[in-house]
């Protein structure tokens, strides 16, 4: 059998392991119907982006602009213009779960050949001040209101294509100016940024960036969105942005990849990308590209999603109940990448890490134990057909160590505990495991 290396050293600090466990939507579904709150608890799912939410059926009452203010017409300042009541419940249940909401502002996408919502407003200045007051509403108790703190507001998405938005170029810069300005006026403490755009080589991410640089529009974070099958892609993808923000004179701003998931190409192929998600190798899969990321300077990452619909790859339906009682889920091997992550996390500093060809890892260290995450990946061929060779992997951190243990996902188990024989770990090609090392004293 081939051997691999993961050489860890934990007295060498790089700095805090970052959230990049997030994912798109909240715990509770499909219309309240399927609970996912244990999970995310567990999970410690730290960011939930509220982007198409509830799509496709459903989505009409949550989050989105035309949903909050049905009515374009009505007076801004009356309370009883505004919709609250569905998000309300939703945003209730993701900080229930111990996860924060991360608001986009704007609209779902839209298919349909006619397009509703996704037009310029016809007044950007009053559109900002829908937006101020949703801000208030969740933070600042106005209209019955609450004080949820949430810190992030992310104007728009995917701008660039046509199912999200019918307008210019020009137009969107000059909608989030407009808003961006009132929110901050209104809301200095928050975070505005954006657009949340399919990827930052889109040409009009650099646009965007230049016309800030003369308009002077606050912007807290770039967010972007990228899907992928190699983890070097997320980092290629990471560092594109990173150097636009530099290059712009935005390095203080937030770098956010808040769309992901494994798609190999987007062609008529694309169901046979879907159909792994939900397997060992997707498992691997989002495992691989955490890690990667974790070397970046991306600040926060959110899984495209948790969701009971196409692209979650994270849980299954739990078994039917009785009609009107909420169903459970059942966690599938992504999910447990997310588990798994939130040990490093919650152990919060990252360490030195160097593997060996096709392992991706990050290690951390909270001072009594070493946690090391590691996904024995490779897709070079597509479609998960070109798994690297079951391996015996070494993890070496400087010091004699004893009683280590794994949480192993791979074709026959999702994180199974077992003790390492050692300090070797038999992996099979596209799986992943969570490694805990006691520290001495």
């Amino acid at each position: 059998m081939i051997q691999k290396r993961i050489a860890a050293d934990p007295s060498r600090k790089l700095g805090p392991i970052r959230p990049l466990h997030g994912v798109g939507g909240g715990p509770v579904t499909a219309n309240f119907r399927f609970d996912a709150t244990a999970e995310f608890r567990e999970a410690g799912i730290p960011f939930g982006r509220t982007h198409d939410i509830e799509y496709p059926y459903g989505c009409g009452e949550f989050v989105d602009i035309h949903c909050i203010f049905p009515w374009f017409k009505a007076d801004v300042n009356d309370p009883e213009s505004y919709n609250f009541a569905l998000t309300d419940l939703y945003f209730k249940e993701m900080l229930s779960a111990g996860t924060k909401p991360f608001y986009r502002l704007g609209n779902t996408i839209e298919h349909q050949p006619i397009k509703r919502h996704i037009h310029p407003p016809a007044d950007f200045e009053k559109w900002g001040e829908i937006c101020s007051h949703i801000i208030a509403h969740y933070n600042e108790g106005w209209a019955d209101g609450f004080h949820m703190g949430i810190e992030y507001w992310e104007i728009w998405n995917e701008p660039e294509i046509g199912p999200c938005w019918t307008g210019t170029h020009e137009q969107i810069f000059e909608l989030y100016d407009k808003a961006a300005a009132i929110i901050k006026r209104d809301h200095p403490d928050v975070k505005v940024g954006g657009l949340a755009f399919t990827s930052p080589y889109a040409g009009i991410v650099e646009e965007w960036l230049s016309h800030l640089k003369v308009s002077g529009a606050p912007m807290d974070f770039l967010s972007w969105h990228g899907y992928i099958h190699k983890p070097e892609q997320a980092v290629d993808l990471s560092k594109k942005a990173e150097d636009l923000l530099d290059k712009y004179g935005f390095s203080g701003a937030e770098s956010i990849y808040d769309e992901w998931n494994y798609v190999m190409r987007w062609d008529k192929t694309i169901q046979r990308s879907i159909d792994l998600h939900k397997t060992p190798f997707g498992g691997a899969f989002c495992a691989a590209v955490i890690a990667a990321l974790q070397g970046t300077r991306t600040d926060k990452a959110m899984f495209y999603d948790a969701q009971q619909e196409t692209w979650n790859s994270l849980f299954a339906p739990g078994p039917m109940l009785t009609h009107g009682k909420r169903q459970g889920v059942i966690s599938l091997p992504g999910y447990y990448a997310l588990l798994g992550w939130n040990e490093l996390y919650k152990a919060g500093m990252s360490v030195s890490v160097k593997a060996d060809a096709d392992l991706y890892a990050a290690a951390a260290t909270d001072g009594k134990s070493l946690w090391v995450y590691v996904s024995y990946y490779n897709d070079d061929g597509g479609y998960g057909l070109t798994p690297p060779d079951t391996a015996d992997v070494v993890f070496e951190i400087g010091q004699a160590y004893e009683g280590a243990e794994a949480f192993v996902s791979n074709s026959t188990c999702m994180y199974k505990h077992v003790p390492l024989e050692g300090n070797t770990l038999c992996m099979e090609g596209n799986s992943f495991a969570l490694v805990r090392i006691p520290l001495k004293d």
